[in-house]
Formats: C-alpha cells, sequence, structure tokens
C-alpha cells in the first residue's frame, strides 16, 4: 500500500504570515520572517527572496486566496508584482505559523 501525496499542494514552511487591512479587508502574504524584517530595514532587495510564493491571499493557512475584485477595490490593480512592494509599507501585523 502506497501513499498518496498530492503533487499540487504545497507546503508553505517556515512561514511568516504578513497581514494588512486595505479597503476594509485583511490581506495575507506568505514570507520568510527574517526577510520581512531585511526587506523593511533596506538590506534586503530581492523581493524574491523574501516571498514565500506570489499570492494575496485572504487566507493562507487555508489557502483562500484573494478575489481580483478585492485587490483592484483596495490596491487599485489586480497586479500583484506592483501590489508586493507597497504592501509591505502599510502591513500591521506579522506572524509566525506556529502563534497561529
Amino acid at each position: 500500500m502506497s501513499i498518496f501525496t498530492p503533487t499540487n499542494q504545497i507546503r508553505l514552511t517556515n512561514v511568516a504570515v504578513v497581514r494588512a487591512r486595505r479597503g476594509g479587508k485583511r490581506f495575507e502574504i506568505a514570507c520568510y520572517r527574517n526577510k520581512v524584517m531585511g526587506w523593511r530595514s533596506g538590506a534586503e532587495k530581492d523581493l524574491d527572496e523574501v516571498l514565500q510564493t506570489h499570492t494575496v491571499f485572504v487566507n493562507v493557512s487555508k489557502g483562500q486566496v484573494a478575489k481580483r475584485e478585492d485587490l483592484v477595490q483596495a490596491f487599485g490593480t489586480d497586479d500583484q508584482t506592483e501590489i508586493f512592494p507597497s504592501y509591505f509599507g502599510h502591513f500591521n501585523e506579522m506572524l509566525c505559523m506556529r502563534y497561529r
């Protein structure tokens, strides 16, 4: 008997969830904890090193992706590569997965 592992399931390890409220909605991004602090201090320049996945979520732990309409309403665009740099300046809290 073999164990089936889903190939489309992405495991996020060493995750820090960065939350922000914009336009009355709460958004979350999965990041590396130490890299977020480096990004905010200016030490880290590469956004790909900070993010675990290039997706804006409503709930990271459940895998609920934010709707396109909500992104346009809150950020003025649905292009997530434009959202990420401005997002880190507005986040309210950062949580490690073990505290969630």
